[in-house]
């Protein structure tokens, strides 16, 4: 891209052209930063972000200015957080998300590109182990029960629970299938997608009390964020529902310990909770460097056995004691799954210290 000093210029070349960049590189995001003497433009390319290009301060303005203009933000207003979508056409119509915020040094811009042209749709595009992709399959078989997909941020969960739903609406088309999401970043023929907002009126915990009456069977939630979300989605798998949902944490073990937290009770989870997937994205290596990324997972099939040792485990350490703090923490059973990639060539111990940590001897 060509810089330029002066703001008073046909930016929309520039931007459309970054735009353009971003979808040949398989970027998932564009960060837009100013700093004290220019603007700082890089790309988050398979996990990472990478430097792109710096410009002049009035060139990354105009930028950042653009931008708001294209997703129909307030451009008078440069001190309050604001978020909106942008339509861009090339190579065809889509929706891109953009969220700007004013720092010290002016407007930050972020935009986050389309998941269609960069993650896998499809269950079997995921690449996930044999073992974890037939663990998948039984949920999708089963009559009830909440499956939990589990990692920190950037894990590829939401492109999980994606895979699900479209893999559910082609084996499932006589069923009601329902998703809350926040947001939601693709469209999946026969499910009733419901965008919601954390804290505004149309919120989790809302949608998911009204969508209960209106006779769901399959209920997928983007996140369970608070007790009473988490206390929603329970029911709704004691009472015949399968639900699908995402949990910020390290293992099965950590997210038994954050719906306990929640106020969950054990005997509830005991009877709602069909299972665990714990997953992580490393880079592919390749002849040239790392190119894409695939997952590294393992899954906890909850049963009679996992269930009697919540129930009896002290109730002032919850989780504690679980065949799940032995079978699934991060340095056990990811580190397990990762040396499997090691020894087929598809990523190397670097990558996998980086994402897993230190292996633990």
């Amino acid at each position: 891209m060509a810089s330029t000093t002066s703001a008073a210029f046909d930016i929309r070349p520039q931007v459309d052209t970054m735009l353009a960049r971003a979808l040949e590189r398989r970027a998932s995001d564009i960060h837009i930063d100013p700093v004290p003497d220019r603007f700082d433009i890089r790309f988050r390319i398979d996990g990472l972000l990478q430097s792109i290009e710096h410009v002049p301060l009035a060139t990354g303005q105009a930028i950042v200015n653009r931008l708001m203009v294209m997703a129909r933000l307030l451009t008078y207003r440069r001190d309050i957080p604001q978020e909106g979508r942008i339509r861009f056409d090339h190579p065809a119509p889509m929706d891109l998300r953009l969220s700007v915020i004013p720092t010290l040094h002016g407007l930050r811009a972020v935009i986050r590109m389309p998941a269609d042209f960069i993650a896998p749709q499809r269950l079997e595009e995921l690449n996930l182990s044999s073992a974890s992709h037939e663990f998948l399959q039984q949920f999708c078989r089963a009559d009830s029960g909440m499956l939990v997909i589990i990692g920190p941020a950037g894990s590829g969960k939401t492109t999980t629970i994606y895979a699900m739903l479209q893999h559910l609406s082609e084996a499932r088309p006589g069923e009601s299938i329902v998703s809350l999401e926040d947001p939601i970043e693709r469209a999946i023929r026969g499910v009733t997608q419901i965008e919601v907002s954390p804290f505004g009126e149309l919120n989790y915990e809302t949608a998911l009390k009204s969508i209960l009456r209106q006779d769901p069977q399959i209920l997928a939630i983007g996140e369970i964020r608070d007790g009473a979300t988490a206390s929603l989605a329970i029911q709704a798998a004691l009472t015949g529902h399968r639900l699908l949902c995402t949990l910020h944490a390290g293992s099965p073990t950590g997210a038994l310990r954050r719906l306990l937290e929640m106020g969950a009770e054990r005997y509830q989870l005991t009877s709602s909770i069909f299972g665990f997937l714990n997953q992580r994205l490393v880079r592919r290596k390749t002849a040239s460097g790392y190119c894409g990324r695939v997952p590294v997972s393992n899954f906890l099939r909850f049963d009679a056995e996992h269930a009697r040792e919540i129930l009896d485990a002290p109730k002032n350490v919850p989780g504690s004691g679980t065949t799940a703090a032995r079978e699934a923490d991060i340095g056990g059973d990811l580190w397990a799954a990762g040396e499997a990639l090691l020894a087929a060539g598809t990523t190397d111990e670097a990558e996998l210290r980086r994402v897993l940590g230190q292996q633990e001897t």
